[in-house]
């Protein structure tokens, strides 16, 4: 039987959530939670059905970061699969078996990504309709943590999130994600996408946030820089002066955040290697 350890990453006030996210106990699945806190004082918020229950391990770090959260967790797994979850996340009672199902079908399989909605059930973004390998960057399909299943020995200590991106960080507030694909490609995993809803959740997504956020602009350009080195500069002009040109935001406001993620991806070593 294929094991499956979902991983539920929370921090301060948001632990609170985290029982709602468990269902009921069944064989071969098990939940890791990553409790970052930013005070003791928010370690009182943790509940006792969380600490009771023996399917549930508990990891305790102070700080903050959620590229980091997540990669502390991946770190606690054992299981054949693991699957992210936020304490936000709200699953579906079969999500366990719709996760495992493609690793049992095909044992070549590394990685396979699915669908998400809100709580009333609109999808998270436009989704393909046929499922379909993914091998290289899509231009009208991108991902999300909480939509992704892996083998855990293919990413365990290999592919993990950059943590100078992503929520909770001051500078680049998102693209983890973007980041972790990148690096899956280049690590040669073989992944897929499932037309299948796994979880639910009440997140949005910080993509639509391009033209009016700084680190969501930051993170743009530091993206570019990511995957194109010095080429990224032009890139970053293109992006600006399209946005300027449809009134979306200003150029030099658009270019400068630009520039200003890459400069620092440039000088920031990398972390959560």
């Amino acid at each position: 039987m294929m094991t499956l350890d979902i991983l539920i990453c929370s921090i301060d006030k948001g632990i609170v959530r985290v029982q709602d996210v468990l269902l009921e106990p069944r064989e071969g699945v098990r939940y890791v939670v990553s409790y970052q806190y930013t005070d003791a004082r928010y370690l009182d918020l943790i509940p006792a059905s969380v600490k009771g229950r023996e399917d549930v391990s508990l990891f305790l770090y102070k700080g903050r970061g959620l590229s980091a959260n997540r990669n502390l967790a991946l770190d606690k797994a054992t299981a054949d699969l693991v699957m992210y979850a936020d304490d936000d996340a709200r699953l579906l009672d079969d999500t366990p078996d719709r996760a495992i199902a493609p690793f049992v079908a095909d044992e070549e399989l590394d990685v396979a990504f699915f669908q998400a909605s809100t709580y009333t059930g609109r999808p998270l973004k436009s989704y393909p309709e046929k499922g379909f390998r993914i091998s290289r960057r899509e231009q009208d399909y991108g991902i999300s943590a909480l939509e992704m299943v892996c083998r855990r020995r293919r990413v365990q200590g290999k592919v993990r999130f950059d943590e100078r991106f992503g929520l909770g960080t001051r500078f680049l507030t998102c693209g983890e994600e973007e980041v972790w694909l990148d690096d899956a490609l280049r690590a040669g995993l073989r992944m897929a996408y499932i037309p299948q809803k796994l979880v639910e959740t009440s997140t949005m997504l910080k993509s639509a946030e391009l033209y009016s956020s700084a680190g969501v602009m930051r993170s743009r350009g530091a993206i570019m820089y990511y995957r194109y080195g010095s080429a990224a500069f032009f890139s970053c002009f293109r992006l600006a002066l399209s946005s300027w040109r449809e009134g979306r935001c200003g150029f030099w406001m658009m270019f400068t955040h630009l520039i200003e993620g890459i400069r620092y991806v440039k000088q920031t070593p990398r972390q959560g290697v």
